[in-house]
């Protein structure tokens, strides 16, 4: 059986955890929240590392029982090298997916989710930052351009068609 651990990668505010949730309900899949196993008393880059060998170890465990996994968790480019290595090692075929959306769209009321200060802030740094739209990214889904429902069906089809066309991890 094919493994694959799929990535949801962005800003604040963009749904790496709610469309994560919703794809690994749609796939059958385990769902996993990068920032459960970051240390919230140091700054992301302190513990960056302790982060990703927890996300690897987890998913690992959750892969037994399941073909996929889905990781929600805002990915750079030394975490793209690292968990597509870690993975691969492991027979695991990683998919990573880029969600951006405006910071107007992000920050929308009918959205149902306040920022902090803090956050409106990163959220900005993240834009423009890129993490909406990493090159490493096999696919880029704007999260503000339809509701919920509609982009989550959108992300299960363009997922699912990565998956069919993906081979297995080379170790």
């Amino acid at each position: 059986m094919d493994r694959h651990a799929i990535f949801l990668s962005g800003p604040i505010g963009t749904g790496k955890t709610t469309l994560g949730r919703g794809l690994a309900a749609r796939l059958s899949g385990g769902f996993i929240d990068g920032d459960d196993f970051s240390d919230p008393a140091k700054p992301w880059y302190c513990s960056i590392l302790q982060t990703s060998r927890s996300i690897v170890h987890h998913a690992s465990m959750r892969l037994q029982g399941a073909g996929v996994v889905v990781v929600a968790y805002p990915l750079s480019c030394m975490n793209w090298i690292y968990f597509r290595r870690h993975f691969a090692d492991i027979g695991v075929t990683p998919v990573f997916v880029s969600l951006h959306a405006s910071y107007a769209a992000i920050t929308d009321d009918r959205r149902g989710r306040a920022f902090s200060t803090a956050e409106h802030d990163r959220i900005k740094a993240m834009i423009a930052e890129g993490y909406g739209n990493r090159s490493f990214s096999d696919l880029v889904i704007d999260t503000g351009k339809a509701d919920f429902q509609a982009t989550l069906a959108s992300l299960e089809q363009s997922v699912r068609s990565l998956m069919a066309s993906s081979g297995p991890a080379n170790p």
